[in-house]
This record gives C-alpha cells, structure tokens and sequence, in this order.
C-alpha cells in the first residue's frame, strides 16, 4: 500500500473546484477525492489514476480505439500485478481493488479500512447511496440480480450509455473514453470477427496477448484480474479468469449485462453475460 499522502499530498475547494495536488516525487497509484459537506457526508467522488498515459491501440475492423491496459493498471507489461487494474460493479463511478498478485485472490493493500458489505434494498441500492459510499460494495438483491434496486424483476439501463447516447458521470473511464458497447455489434466481437475464439493463455504471466487477434500492436494484453462476487463481495479467480464489463445489456428484457470474457482454456467469448452486482474489469474505448 502507499503511504497516506504519497500519491497526492494536498486538495483544496476553490472558486468551485475541488483541486489536488502531487508531490514533486511522483509516485504511481490509485487515489479517491471525497467532496464532503459539513455532516461530513460524501456529495461526490473522484478516481485519481496517476499513471503513465495509456497508449491508444486500434482494434480491427474499425471496432475502436482501446487503450492498452485496464482503468487503473499502473502497467500494460504481461505478468505484472501493475497491469491488473481495477474493480467495477456495473454502473457505478468508483472503484474496487483487484488481487496483490497475478496469481491469488488475496486483495492488494490500501491505506483505507473498505466498509462492510451491504445488501441492496430499497435505501442501499440507490444511485444516492453510492454516491455518498463510493467505497462501500453493494452485493445483489435476489429480484433483479443487481445491486441496483428496483423492487421488480425489472432492471435500469441508463447508469452507463452505449456510443449511441452521451456518457453519463457515471462512466468510470477518464474524458475522452467511455465504457465500450458489446454483445455482437460490440467492439471484441466486431474486432474478432466472431463471438467466440481460443487463443494461448499464458500459464507463467496469467493472460492473454491478443495481437494479432484483436489488432496489430505487438502487445494487446488482456490479464486475469479476477472479479468480487456479487454475494459477499470476495475476490476470486485472479489468474484463472479476465471479465470485461461493456454498457450493453445483455438483452433488451435480460437483468444482465454483456460482458467479455476470458479464461485458462484461452476461450474468448465476446457475447457473454455478468450479474450486475459482480465488480469486473473494464477496458476503456476512446470517444
């Protein structure tokens, strides 16, 4: 974990801006900023990635512009516990960690003490709720199998918008990207030609390079980063599985969204589907 301070060491609200600052030492990381009010209740939160700039990498078929590595990942460099990234549940803004190595479920290290799981229902599942507890992990209702709660088996699409709408400011990717469509006119399957394909998994560095699948840059990793169950909110399968979360419901009536996913059989399916609750990776595509 970084040191409290190390990554930003001063913020302040100005002129209507909340502004941070970096040490002159700069350290890679991951870091939250909390607006709060005076009951000291979160009113919003941002995701501070400090990083080196992603590199842009063109997929095939005119499917997009991606980035190289997850949101978060502090390298795009195979078998490095850097290039794991971040966390997400469908629809929120804000992050979960991953695991502290390539190849166990243990969760990396924070400076936070991560509050206890709550169970969604009519007060946490709300878009209020996570807003004033981004770090707060909301494990699905049984209704609609998601953390947001409706009360019917019916679920809200409109959290994260596909490239056909405007993005919303829950759209956890930085300006100038989004999260990408999927299903079977999404960026992979448009990419790979298909919806479904094996390629090598890697058993040393627990990943996939896609070059020459997805596009032609040398290096198109894609690491097993795992995922938080949905009840529980417990990190596993780091190294044995990768799930991509896109903005696309899986069906126009289906209470899941699309996802692509990959696994140890080196198995690529770019039409699968994932309970909204779980916390995926996500892989930026640029606006």
């Amino acid at each position: 974990a970084p040191e409290i301070m190390s990554l930003i060491d001063g913020v302040c609200y100005k002129d209507g801006y909340v502004v941070f600052r970096i040490p002159e030492e700069f350290q890679e990381g991951n870091a939250v900023v909390a607006a709060r009010n005076a009951d000291n209740e979160i009113l919003w939160s941002w995701h501070i990635w400090l990083t080196d700039m992603p590199a842009e990498q063109v997929y095939y078929n005119e499917a997009g512009t991606l980035m190289d590595r997850n949101i978060g990942a502090l390298s795009a460099i195979p078998g490095e516990v850097a290039a794991l990234g971040l966390l997400y549940q469908w629809g929120r803004k804000d992050p979960f960690i991953s695991g502290g190595a390539i190849n166990s479920s243990t969760q990396a290290k924070s400076t936070i003490t991560w509050p206890a799981i709550v169970t969604s229902d009519s007060f946490t599942g709300t878009i209020e709720y996570t807003v004033s507890h981004p770090t707060t992990f909301i494990e699905n209702n049984t209704v609609n199998k998601d953390w947001y709660f409706t009360d019917s088996p019916a679920v809200d699409n409109t959290r994260w918008k596909t490239s056909s709408e405007s993005k919303t400011i829950y759209d956890p990717c930085p300006a100038g990207w989004r999260v990408p469509d999927g299903g079977t006119a999404g960026v992979w399957a448009t990419a790979l030609g298909a919806t479904t394909k094996n390629a090598k998994f890697d058993s040393k560095l627990k990943g996939l390079n896609l070059s020459g699948t997805f596009g032609d840059d040398e290096t198109i990793w894609f690491p097993m980063a795992g995922s938080l169950h949905y009840t529980g909110g417990k990190l596993g399968s780091v190294g044995s599985s990768g799930v991509y979360w896109s903005a696309t419901p899986y069906t126009s009536t289906s209470v899941y969204a699309s996802i692509m996913s990959t696994n140890t059989s080196g198995r690529i399916n770019t039409n699968d589907y994932g309970n909204r609750a779980r916390a995926y990776s996500i892989r930026c595509v640029k606006e």
